[in-house]
């Protein structure tokens, strides 16, 4: 019974969105058309933030807006349960992303900004109705009437309100802390059912049997956490070097929400009729999510002109796997025979993990005309997703991506005495050939209770943005 239910239960959703991606956070276009600079240096206060130190060499007060204008992004699994079935999630919105201020002193610095980063929208649903042969011919002869449908959605939203300190130690050092205190919220759920009606003769043709496998299961939570960030910058003349610490997210508060549903029916496995229910909704259960350590460092050259050129690097921590969400070990398979409240809360657990991350980027800024100024960036953004970093196949996976980002940026920038104004594009793209699907709607038979036998097919994602940032002197 236990393995019969696993089956059912353990679903690999691999699809995309950038749950598992660590640098996607959004702290302002300015930082994204020149990498180095959120950690070495940067000519206008809209990303200074980030790295705390460089609030130092912060002689005016500001304050400042920026964000997606207009975001479109669409990710594609393709033959996601089937031959033909692909799934596609597309969506375009409008949407702010961060408001920043400086207050400038004589020898600290202070900064504060509000940001939100949409991690994740992602929708999918497919379905396959066909006639077939999905049953055994020996008490089902012939094609049978099949339906099988799927739908997935996993959306994540994180708020953060940040406050920074910089100040300046020594002639060319500078240091800085910055204490940022984030609300996560995410609502991850996916529905499949796969159904065949039997072939029979006689008379229970008008009303024959239903040979069925139906899953559902949804978790929600929101969780609060603090992290630290601790940042130096060094400058050297035309040479300007940055570090920057990250500590892990400490836990400070998370509720969540589960709610799951399983049932078989009449599904023959040897001639021996397989029925299945299992249903279970758990309310204030206990969530936390979990960020690594990371550390950066940055370099920034001033070439002739008034431009300059960027380089930084960062490394992200492994996380091992642990539960975002645990369920209590409460009354589930029916009918409770006290025994199966025990493998409650393994098959039902919401869990994470994360591997080592590396990343590099490069950009570069170059005199225009007059005021303006021109950007130019590229980022790798790696995945931390591997599913060997979980010890079991119990559960279910929090995050729906499995494969690399790559980012590039263009913009440029207007000074004025009062103001900087700063607009851009940015693209992204990043593929797989090696998702797995999470069911396959091609080959449904008793043998795998109709769930199909998935295999690797190839996803992707493109997304573009129009950029916005405006930074004022006060």
């Amino acid at each position: 019974m236990k393995h019969l239910l696993a089956c059912l239960l353990w679903l690999p959703v691999f699809s995309f969105a950038q749950d598992a991606n660590y640098w996607s956070d959004s702290y302002g276009p300015g930082g994204f058309f020149a990498p180095g600079a959120v950690i070495a240096n940067n000519r206008d206060s809209g990303v200074l933030f980030v790295n705390p130190a460089l609030l130092a060499y912060t002689r005016k007060s500001s304050a400042s807006i920026s964000g997606n204008l207009y975001q479109y992004e669409s990710i594609r699994v393709r033959n996601g349960v089937g031959t033909g079935l692909d799934l596609t999630s597309r969506n375009g919105s409008v949407i702010p992303e961060a408001g920043a201020g400086i207050f400038a002193f004589r020898r600290w610095v202070v900064g504060y900004a509000l940001t939100r980063n949409p991690v994740s929208v992602y929708s999918v649903t497919q379905r396959r109705d066909a006639h077939t042969d999905v049953l055994d011919n020996s008490y089902s002869p012939g094609a049978e009437n099949y339906v099988g449908q799927y739908a997935a959605q996993n959306d994540i939203t994180e708020t953060s309100g940040v406050v920074s300190l910089g100040f300046k130690a020594a002639r060319g050092l500078a240091l800085g802390v910055t204490a940022e205190g984030q609300v996560r919220s995410q609502d991850f759920s996916t529905n499949f059912s796969s159904r065949a009606l039997y072939n029979v003769t006689g008379t229970d043709t008008l009303f024959p049997p239903i040979a069925s496998a139906v899953e559902t299961y949804e978790a929600r939570y929101t969780h609060i956490g603090l992290r630290l960030r601790f940042g130096l910058a060094y400058d050297a003349g035309r040479h300007h070097l940055g570090v920057l610490v990250a500590t892990p997210l400490l836990h400070l508060f998370g509720r969540a929400t589960l709610y799951a549903d399983e049932e078989v029916n009449d599904i023959l496995l040897g001639g021996v009729p397989i029925n299945l229910l299992a249903n279970a909704r758990q309310t204030g259960l206990p969530a936390r999510w979990k960020t690594p350590a990371s550390f950066s460092a940055g370099y920034a050259y001033d070439y002739g002109g008034g431009g300059q050129v960027y380089v930084a690097v960062s490394y992200f921590t492994r996380i091992g796997d642990y539960n975002v969400v645990t369920p209590r070990n409460d009354y589930f398979i029916r009918p409770d025979t006290g025994s199966n409240n025990a493998s409650t809360s393994a098959l039902l657990k919401f869990k994470s993990a994360g591997r080592q991350v590396f990343n590099v980027g490069a950009g570069c800024s170059f005199p225009l005309v007059r005021s303006w100024l021109g950007y130019a960036s590229f980022r790798t953004d790696f995945t931390s997703a591997a599913r060997n970093l979980y010890r079991d196949d119990d559960g279910y996976v929090a995050n729906t991506t499995a494969w690399n980002q790559y980012h590039l940026e263009l913009g440029v920038n207007l000074k004025r005495p009062k103001y900087n104004f700063r607009p851009g594009i940015a693209l992204s793209y990043g593929a797989t050939s090696s998702y797995r699907q999470p069911f396959n709607f091609d080959d449904p038979n008793e043998s795998n209770l109709l769930t199909g036998n998935p295999h690797q097919t190839r996803a992707g994602r493109f997304s573009a943005g129009l950029l916005l940032a405006y930074i004022h002197n006060l």
